[in-house]
């Protein structure tokens, strides 16, 4: 298996490997863009994390509730946003957010390997009575989906690797994945991207293992330098070409194990959603003043508003020590520089943070 995975990348034909390098400079461009501005705006960038929690936690709850997810073309960051009822729907969607965030902050201290997969499974679904009794574990029944079924008929090229090989099969792939990302033998990018495939081959668990295949990408990019990944969501970018997705994945794993494979149409499509996302987080930062060249009381009024939700003259006056001409002056340039906006005006004008873009809901 080890052998097969190194030579699927090392065959890709020149033409590929062009189209790949062009794709992979452009990301690690933004890479290095986003290193450059270190924490420039710590207030907005928390804010933007817990968006990103909240859109793929509610996207992984509609997903796993098996409702239809169908958002316009292209719309709004801010807009992708997936209700669902039910308690069902809330541990999922509770347990989802729980693992991303630990994933966010903690993945530093975080080792790959079978072990970690497991309990990231295990967290998972940590609310879900339903699935107590395989949560945190391998499958020990056969994958019955339909998605290896082609024309009617079952695509013994589509067939997930059966309960009694899943342990041994994860133990190689995890083994090749560590290995080739602790050397230059590929870009890390692509030994992620090879990893999803034959993760999503595998589908090592009963249930979780889109959900799962997200979250353990979102892991291995943070781990290998792409510290954007927490500040918007993959997941709906995923969910906004998810046909496409779907079928390139199906392509790639349809021919993977076979003497002429081609991975193409899954390296492409995934450096797609990572060009995508870049691209989309540079415009939601890009222009903003830099937090850090602030002066104290415009950063005091940041975080006051942080814990208030809205402030007025009167509240930054008490609350800093300052007298009122000087906090009229701190909300006037902060509302200039498009850091906050007005409601109302004279005494009675309150001062809520700038969306970070129109149409984008107080976090609850």
């Amino acid at each position: 298996m080890e052998e097969r995975l190194d030579a699927r990348l090392m065959e890709l034909p020149p033409a590929a490997l062009h189209e790949l390098a062009g794709r992979i400079s452009g990301i690690d461009e933004f890479r290095g863009w986003w290193q450059g501005r270190g924490h420039a705006c710590p207030s907005v960038f928390t804010r933007l994390q817990e968006r990103t929690i909240e859109v793929s936690s509610d996207i992984s709850a509609r997903n796993a509730s098996r409702a239809s997810f169908s958002p316009p073309r292209n719309p709004p960051w801010g807009q992708r946003r997936v209700g669902g009822t039910g308690s069902g729907v809330s541990a999922s969607r509770a347990g989802h957010a729980d693992l991303l965030r630990s994933v966010f902050r903690g993945y530093r201290d975080m080792e790959f390997g079978q072990d970690l997969i497991l309990r990231f499974h295990s967290q998972l679904f940590r609310y879900s009575a339903a699935h107590r009794a395989h949560r945190g574990r391998y499958k020990e029944v056969p994958d019955r989906s339909p998605a290896y079924v082609r024309g009617g008929m079952e695509s013994p090229a589509l067939r997930p690797t059966e309960p009694h090989l899943v342990p041994r099969e994860m133990e190689i792939l995890v083994r090749w994945t560590t290995a080739r990302l602790g050397s230059p033998a590929f870009h890390p990018l692509l030994v992620i991207a090879s990893f999803l495939l034959e993760f999503l081959a595998i589908r090592p668990f009963a249930d979780g293992n889109r959900r799962m295949s997200r979250i353990l990408a979102g892991f291995l990019l943070l781990k290998h330098g792409y510290a954007h990944v927490p500040y918007l969501s993959l997941d709906a970018i995923v969910a906004d070409r998810e046909m496409d997705y779907s079928l390139a994945l199906r392509r790639a794993q349809a021919k993977r194990n076979t003497p002429d494979p081609d991975i193409m149409p899954w390296l492409r499509a995934f450096l797609d959603v990572l060009q995508t996302h870049a691209r989309e987080l540079r415009t939601l930062v890009e222009g903003r003043p830099r937090e850090d060249h602030l002066s104290g009381n415009q950063q005091a009024v940041l975080s006051l508003l942080d814990r208030h939700g809205e402030v007025s003259i009167r509240l930054v006056r008490r609350e800093l020590g300052i007298p009122r001409d000087t906090a009229k002056q701190v909300l006037a340039r902060l509302h200039e520089w498009n850091l906050v906006r007005r409601m109302g005006a004279g005494r009675a004008a309150r001062y809520l943070r700038t969306p970070l873009l129109p149409g984008e809901e107080p976090l609850s």
